[in-house]
């Protein structure tokens, strides 16, 4: 129930970003709520992402986003259990997701 996507340099074949997501059945408040084997899933979180190169990260959340809706389509919820850093939150919100839920550790970022 996860699933790394990768954005590639088109030239170099070099990563410019990388995520990992995690398929639930329900949006997780931290990480231990990622070791659910849920069966029936409907929610895609993303749980981390490196960013190498401006605008990459953004691009690769729209492309996964995109993937997935192609290959899961009962996946209808994309959020993400990020940190509670001004760097993410700054990252998110300016990428369009708006907050979930705030957690004691973290915060869940909902996309549309």
């Amino acid at each position: 129930n996860s699933r790394i996507f990768v954005l590639r340099d088109d030239a170099t074949n070099a990563p410019l970003a990388v995520t990992c997501v995690k398929f639930l059945s329900e949006i997780p408040q931290d990480v231990n709520d990622l070791a659910d084997l849920a069966v029936n899933t409907n929610t895609a979180v993303f749980y981390t992402i490196w960013s190498y190169a401006a605008g990459a990260g953004r691009r690769l959340i729209q492309e996964a986003q995109q993937q997935i809706r192609e290959e899961r389509p009962e996946v209808d919820t994309y959020v993400t259990l990020s940190p509670k850093t001004e760097m993410a939150r700054k990252f998110h919100l300016k990428n369009g997701a708006e907050v979930f839920r705030e957690n004691p550790d973290t915060v869940n970022y909902l996309y549309r």
